[in-house]
């Protein structure tokens, strides 16, 4: 056990106080346990930390972000106010473990970063400022009940990263698109120098393979564009949520694909990261603006729904006429007319039919024999 003693103006950068409120002479004393590495124990939920590399944060591009910042965040994303609601009329239950990973004398939550937030928003509820959320009536013995909680001891991320993953991937609580694609590519990039292929990750977490694989490969492209600089999900047009999906599916098609320089085989390959040609960025950055639109520039995403937008402008990107007017006038509407006329039929049944026999071949790729084992 490590015995830490210190003023309470000294613990304000944890959980929000003495900003409002004048500091007092009285010491806050506390136990770090010493857990072992895969084993529970209990901890004061005072030496807890959020994770800053969530993977629920990736949607706003937060780098670096503070308590406050991740308690927004959580409470726009999460459904933060149900968890704040059920803590405050039952107690906090101590059932599932919290996973954490011990750095210094504290703890860093791996899993568990919701109910932390709703813990500290009924501790201190100024830190519902900017969250929406009205923070309810807790009693004295239910307040009780947050000083302290039970959780799973991890030496690295990588221990805890086939529960998480199942669990927020195909499992009782999943994430979001973005969160979901962040989680699997930072995994594939770590591991797949020791030869952790996009299968075996989509195996561990209990998800099909050209699942994961959308997944990552769309992620390694908005990577890129954030990296060149020419696209920043923060500056999407104002009022609109970031639907990853958007993209990932866009890049199932092959005007899109084109438009970017990306190769056929491209979708059949493991993911590689930056994998738009340099000479193709700009159309990457027209593609996000048609996705997503642009809160500096005051320009409108173009597309509002996958179907059939996303569908439409594939036709428009594949089309040389509908295309230069797509560019020319950032009119989807417009430009789909082009291929509306005669043969617009038959163009859209290519399209079409190339599209259904690219995913055709992609699982016949993938298809391998059965071995059966002896039990």
């Amino acid at each position: 056990m490590v015995q830490l003693s210190f003023r309470t103006r000294a613990f304000c950068w944890i959980c929000g106080w003495g900003a409002s409120g004048a500091p007092t002479p009285e010491t806050i004393s506390m136990t770090v346990p010493n857990i072992a590495t895969k084993t529970t124990g209990k901890v004061q939920t005072d030496l807890l930390d959020f994770d800053p590399n969530n993977p629920r944060l990736a949607e706003d591009g937060i780098k670096n972000p503070t308590e406050s910042q991740i308690i927004i965040a959580l409470a726009e994303m999460a459904d933060l106010s149900e968890v704040v609601e059920s803590i405050a009329a039952n107690g906090y239950i101590d059932i599932e473990p919290i996973i954490v990973q011990r750095i210094g004398d504290r703890f860093r939550v791996l899993e568990g970063n919701r109910r932390l937030a709703a813990i500290r928003i009924l501790q201190q509820p100024s830190l519902a400022k900017g969250t929406g959320i009205s923070v309810p009536e807790i009693s004295k013995e239910h307040l009780k009940t947050l000083k302290e909680v039970t959780v799973y001891a991890v030496a690295n991320p990588d221990q805890a990263r086939d529960f998480i993953g199942f669990k927020h991937i195909n499992g009782p609580h999943k994430w979001d698109a973005i969160a979901k694609a962040r989680f699997a590519a930072d995994w594939y990039k770590r591991e797949s120098a020791k030869g952790v292929t996009i299968a075996k990750i989509a195996r561990r977490l209990g998800d099909k393979h050209d699942t994961v694989v959308r997944l990552v490969n769309g992620m390694f492209v908005l990577d890129q564009a954030e990296e060149e600089k020419i696209y920043d999900v923060k500056d999407r047009y104002p009022g609109k949520r970031f639907a990853f999906s958007h993209l990932y599916t866009a890049l199932t098609r092959p005007g899109y694909r084109e438009f970017l320089g990306l190769p056929e085989e491209w979708r059949d390959d493991d993911p590689v990261p930056n994998p738009v040609p340099g000479d193709h960025l700009d159309n990457l950055k027209k593609v996000l603006l048609w996705l997503y639109g642009s809160k500096s520039d005051n320009v409108k995403p173009v597309v509002n729904s996958q179907n059939p937008d996303i569908k439409n402008l594939a036709a428009v990107l594949s089309n040389t006429r509908a295309r230069t007017i797509m560019m020319l006038r950032n009119d989807l509407s417009e430009a789909y007319k082009q291929i509306e006329g005669k043969g617009a039929r038959f163009e859209a049944a290519l399209v079409n039919a190339r599209q259904e026999a690219e995913t055709a071949m992609s699982q016949i790729i993938r298809v391998r024999p059965l071995r059966l084992h002896s039990s």
